[in-house]
């Protein structure tokens, strides 16, 4: 993924990995975006931390391994900047409207895929673009097993009491821990039931949210706003 110059002015790309579109007009977001990242595409983070810190961000049911959605944004942003094509970690963010990245999302997959941080901000529905960075890592490991001769699990760690915690759990992931005194607390979503939980969340989203997901898109790299906000 390349910068291209049209005009003088940084056009960033990155891999377009699924869209959802308004189809009521009554609701104010007209699209949100998902898009992997990774070093390819450090001047786009770069350009993204510069503008981090001009405001706090906020997000209650928000996973994260940091104590505030800045620093975790910063974090995983960093992350990205690190990653290459290969890797088996990935950095998912949304964009709303196609000018503001309102969520991240990272995971690992050493051969267990991992949720570590997924959190959303700004105004309108972030419920949708909450959904649609969660759906997106579910079709990724979805895939996975879909090819693979021994499916996985994936596996999560949250603040037992959080909002983030029971969001996790009502979309499909069980707790395996037996002591409830734990920091965090280890979840875990069945590979049978991966495929079915993406399927789910993809129909709340159009449904809560009147807007419609594109479930079979190619994956490819698309040119994005040089003036993207965050």
């Amino acid at each position: 993924m390349q910068i291209q110059t049209v005009n003088n002015s940084p056009n960033f790309q990155a891999n377009h990995l699924r869209t959802a579109k308004m189809v009521n007009k009554k609701i104010k977001v007209n699209s949100i975006d998902i898009y992997s990242i990774n070093k390819s595409d450090k001047s786009l983070i770069d350009n993204l931390l510069l503008k981090l810190d001009a405001k706090k961000r906020s997000d209650a049911n928000g996973v994260r391994e940091k104590n505030n959605v800045n620093d975790t944004v910063s974090y995983v942003l960093r992350k990205a900047s690190m990653l290459d094509g290969k890797a088996k970690d990935g950095v998912y963010i949304a964009v709303k409207n196609g000018k503001q990245v309102t969520g991240i999302l990272d995971f690992t997959d050493g051969g267990i895929p991992l949720l570590k941080n997924l959190t959303v901000w700004g105004k309108g529905n972030k419920e949708a673009s909450r959904e649609n960075l969660f759906t997106e890592f579910l079709r990724y490991v979805e895939r996975k097993n879909n090819s693979s001769a021994e499916p996985s699990d994936i596996f999560v760690y949250a603040e037992p009491r959080s909002k983030g915690n029971k969001w996790l759990k009502e979309s499909g992931f069980m707790s395996t821990e037996k002591n409830r005194n734990v920091i965090r607390e280890r979840l875990r979503m069945d590979s049978s039931v991966i495929g079915q939980n993406a399927r789910n969340r993809e129909f709340d989203v159009e449904f809560v949210t009147g807007m419609k997901i594109n479930k079979n898109m190619k994956h490819k790299q698309v040119e994005l706003n040089s003036n993207l906000e965050i």
